[in-house]
């Protein structure tokens, strides 16, 4: 039972990075809109690939 629980757990994990949709475009452009949506903006600065 265990098991069958964990495996669930990584799967809604795994389901939920994949719903991460990233914004390509200048950092001026990522503000603009982050202001308009009321959000925060995330920076990765070491990204593979």
């Amino acid at each position: 039972m265990k098991k069958v629980l964990a495996a669930g757990f990584v799967l809604i994990l795994a389901s939920a990075a994949w719903a991460q949709n990233w914004f390509q475009g200048t950092l001026d452009q990522a503000v603009a809109k982050a202001k308009t949506e009321n959000k925060l903006v995330l920076v990765d600065f070491y990204s593979g690939g």
